[in-house]
């Protein structure tokens, strides 16, 4: 094994061969690290493939060789001669050679396609004499950036008749300045890019980093694709020069296809039915949760995007509304899961007397303003019974008369109704014998009780449930009844 201390050894009889090797070892390490599209600082810089020898083929018949000696006329090449260069090139030198003296005029044109349209790079008039022009002509491409020749086909016309030899055409990879080094045997041929470009001549920004538009680079600015801030959602974006142009040229980005249940220009909250984790970073994968609402106690899927919290149907609460309120009690209802829990109105030395009642009555007047109060407790309210599917223990008379309200049912707006409106009354009253108005031939209506908008479609099924209890079909189902007495 190779004792590596003999390369930084003192001087001695080893010294002057190891010190070559640690040289070169060096040198081919720097050449491997070094990109000449970076500066030492990892800063992007303008770049350019080398000058290369390009392989080109004739594309009409025309003989490239001589025959020797020189005293036998080699063969002659008229009119023009067409050479395909394989790929999209910036040209630098064209040198054509002939066997004798060159024919008297030429003319060198370039084109990006087959069929033209051809331009004149080079003209060279005719020689004075009968000899003609040398046997060695190149032609240079101008320096300046604005002067630089991009071309697919050359065509070389001659003004009479040549013996050539061979053509030697020069030049490098056309990659806009966003690479050092390209492959020229491709087909076509292929940049190497960087300074984050894509394609055969590093002609586009890759898909991840365009929130700049592309450009050339140039020997003053290299011109680079950024990135796009997606928060390592999206892998993909689209250059809108809308935005560029409304951010003062900052950014025009816009990400693609963002994942982890994320949306937005940059990815950057949450879709619908998701909600944002403040415990982690935006660029989480579970920066996203779902909301996770309860099937029955919310009133949908979606949920507050920043605080998780779920619309709850009345009476539910939670984050999720997985649960009754205070002063709730669960139900068997889907649409009302949770039902306020009556409140107590008597203590318990006194004997609560429970009235049950349908009823379908019209109001006369408005609860808001009843007509006539009584005491500092109740408001008497006139209705007109229009018709009685349950009787209570003390029957309840058809026609008009009045019902009687208490006064913290109104403060409180637990009853509500309007002058001149239907309604079916579900009454459940809870009176005391310690009332001193206590009286069970009155009409009560309270917080108890149940005042729904009427119907004309329920007036059937409410008459055949009357039937069927006055036929005895729910007298099982009865609780047992007071049977009312002389008030004492």
């Amino acid at each position: 094994m190779t004792d590596y201390r003999t390369l930084f050894s003192s001087p001695g009889a080893g010294s002057t061969v190891t010190t070559p090797i640690t040289l070169s070892l060096l040198l081919l390490l720097s050449q491997a690290t070094s990109d000449p599209c970076y500066d030492p600082g990892g800063r992007p810089r303008f770049c350019l493939p080398p000058v290369t020898q390009l392989v080109g083929k004739a594309a009409a018949p025309c003989s490239q060789t001589c025959a020797l000696p020189a005293a036998s006329p080699g063969p002659a090449c008229n009119s023009s001669l067409t050479l395909d260069l394989d790929g999209s090139f910036l040209l630098t030198s064209v040198t054509l050679r002939f066997c004798t003296a060159g024919p008297p005029a030429l003319v060198l044109s370039a084109a990006w396609a087959t069929g033209g349209p051809w331009r004149p790079l080079w003209r060279r008039p005719a020689w004075p004499g009968a000899l003609g022009g040398p046997k060695k002509v190149t032609f240079h491409s101008p320096p300046g950036p604005k002067t630089r020749i991009v071309a697919s086909y050359l065509r070389v016309e001659f003004g009479g008749k040549a013996g050539l030899v061979t053509t030697g055409v020069r030049g490098r990879c056309q990659c806009h300045g966003h690479a050092a080094r390209c492959a020229t045997r491709a087909q076509p041929p292929r940049c190497r890019c960087r300074h984050h470009t894509t394609g055969p001549g590093c002609e586009s920004c890759r898909p991840s980093h365009r929130d700049w538009p592309w450009r050339p680079a140039t020997p003053q600015h290299p011109h680079p694709c950024l990135p796009c801030s997606c928060n390592q959602h999206a892998r993909r974006c689209r250059f809108n020069s809308e935005l560029f142009r409304l951010s003062g040229g900052r950014s025009g980005g816009v990400c693609e296809r963002c994942r982890h249940h994320t949306a937005g220009r940059h990815c950057h909250y949450c879709q619908p039915g998701f909600w944002r984790d403040p415990s982690q970073p935006i660029t989480s994968h579970k920066a996203c949760r779902a909301c996770q609402c309860h099937p029955i106690g919310a009133t949908g899927g979606m949920c507050n995007q920043t605080s998780g919290q779920c619309s709850c149907k009345l009476g539910v609460t939670g984050l999720t509304c997985n649960r009754c309120g205070p002063g709730y009690q669960q139900s068997r209802s889907p649409r009302m899961p949770c039902q306020r829990i009556p409140e107590a109105t008597t203590t318990p030395a006194t004997t609560p007397v429970a009235s049950r009642s349908v009823l379908h009555a019209q109001v006369s007047a408005s609860s808001s303003q009843p007509s006539e109060a009584v005491g500092p407790e109740w408001w008497r309210l006139a209705v007109h019974v229009l018709a009685v599917f349950k009787q209570r223990a003390w029957p309840v008379r058809r026609g008009g008369q009045e019902a009687w309200v208490p006064r913290a049912d109104l403060i409180c707006g637990c009853l509500r109704l309007r002058p001149g409106a239907d309604y079916l009354l579900l009454g459940r009253a809870a009176q005391t014998h310690d009332d001193d108005n206590y009286d069970p031939a009155r009409l009560i209506l309270n917080r108890h009780g149940l005042a729904l908008p009427w119907r004309p479609r329920w007036a059937r099924p409410l008459r055949r449930l009357q039937q069927k209890e006055r036929g005895g079909a729910c007298r099982g189902l009865l609780p047992p009844t007071r049977s009312p007495g002389p008030r004492n």
